[in-house]
């Protein structure tokens, strides 16, 4: 595949300011499930975690050591073109998306996966923009996009906590929403397209235990479910799934893991048509 940069961003930075322009992850819903494929539920359930370029600017407040708040603003790409090929019959209506997301951490930071994260913590982000379809000699339709989310993570005990997200909007294709889907497109009878944005809901919820500091595992579940009103025939309208998993850190440079994922997909046809099946992930990571 080449090389695939997932950020590349320059920013200047002190204890109360950031201001950041470049190839970025989303503000929208920036939390992901521990999973081990690179799509992280992308598709079902979890939204953001695309990348794409913006500008950014984040305040801390430090009220104690134990609790800090976050506000986001982020100007940014409208379309992420490298998610699902069926964007790029999509583009930007003359100006940037707007991301937005305030936070709270509760608790003295710690190394966790690679992050510094705080052991109870709680964000509502949002994003509003548009699209533009086009599609030559034949129609041109702008679309709104916006998009609600709330995020979480609280460590109950020493060894075990929970996380997830969940998400409601609309034209949400770009932002792994939607089932990757953004616009009515009828697969049966294309005339019959109408190219308006589809709303959708969803969210992924997930269980962490740490067995011992290096061996862990994580139990959960998402799902993105679009509305069938908004679906063309032939599109996806139910989005699931199930994972398990195993990870041991045998240091802090090389991991060892192994998944099951049980996923679900329903078609909105005149015929309910469900394609299920496991699937089973081994991982070896070399971090340097």
């Amino acid at each position: 595949y080449g090389i695939l940069p997932l950020q590349a961003f320059g920013e200047i930075r002190n204890e109360k300011y950031r201001i950041a322009a470049g190839l970025q992850f989303d503000v929208f819903n920036p939390y992901a499930p521990t999973v081990l494929p690179f799509s992280i539920l992308s598709a079902s359930g979890n939204t953001g975690n695309a990348f794409r370029g913006q500008i950014r600017f984040e305040r801390f407040f430090n009220f104690a050591n134990d609790v800090q708040w976050i506000g986001q603003l982020a100007l940014s790409e409208p379309v992420a073109t490298t998610i699902d090929p069926t964007f790029s019959i999509l583009e930007d209506n003359g100006w940037p998306n707007v991301e937005g997301r305030l936070a709270v951490g509760v608790g003295i930071s710690e190394l966790v996966n690679g992050a510094m994260r705080r052991p109870l913590e709680l964000g509502v982000s949002g994003v509003v923009g548009q699209l533009r379809t086009t599609i030559p000699l034949n129609t041109q339709v702008v679309t709104d996009v916006w998009g609600a989310g709330a995020d979480f993570r609280w460590k109950i005990l020493p060894c075990l906590g929970i996380a997830g997200e969940i998400h409601h909007g609309e034209g949400l294709g770009p932002y792994n929403g939607g089932i990757l889907q953004n616009v009515n497109r009828d697969l049966i009878n294309p005339a019959h397209s109408t190219f308006d944005a589809i709303e959708s809901t969803g969210g992924w919820l997930e269980t962490f235990a740490y067995w011992t500091p290096c061996f862990h595992s994580h139990v959960g579940y998402g799902i993105d479910n679009p509305e069938d009103a908004d679906l063309g025939l032939g599109q996806r309208s139910r989005n699931s799934t199930y994972f398990a998993n195993l990870l041991w850190d045998v240091n802090a440079a090389f991991r060892v893991a192994f998944e099951f994922t049980w996923r679900e997909t329903e078609y909105n046809l005149p015929n309910p048509l469900v394609n299920d099946g496991p699937g089973y992930h081994t991982q070896l990571r070399w971090s340097f």
